[in-house]
């Protein structure tokens, strides 16, 4: 049996990811230059947008905790009436995307972001 790609092992992170809370809507890793390494999204959510929207909200918090808090990013999250969208540094070349349903537990979520985190590193 042939191993499997950098792209599969990191689909099975993120299906473990999505069973782990039925608040997970869709998850992907994305470059820092906004583009898909791997994704489990919703059928109507555009990979182009959620790479190069990630992209640039990951540019734009290293900048700001760069210049306010004199740190790296580890995470940045955005909340709408429709959800949350998270985003995890993974290393210093990949962001982890993950939406939620509105009403997510996000401590539960942080966690288990936290551990796929990790996984995706290794497989980096």
């Amino acid at each position: 049996m042939p191993a499997e790609t950098r792209t599969e092992r990191i689909q099975e992170v993120l299906r473990s990811l999505r069973s782990a809370s039925p608040d997970i809507i869709g998850s992907a890793v994305v470059s820092t230059d906004g583009f898909i390494v791997a994704s489990l999204l919703p059928s109507e959510v555009d990979e182009e947008v959620v790479s190069g929207m990630a992209a640039a909200m990951l540019g734009v918090g290293e900048r700001i905790s760069a210049e306010l808090l004199g740190g790296q990013m580890d995470q940045t999250y955005v909340r709408s009436p429709n959800g949350y969208i998270l985003l995890n540094a993974v290393g210093e070349d990949a962001v982890l995307v993950v939406l939620t349903a509105p009403d997510a537990k996000l401590g539960l979520i942080f966690l288990d972001v936290k551990r796929r985190v990790g996984e995706i590193t290794k497989i980096l």
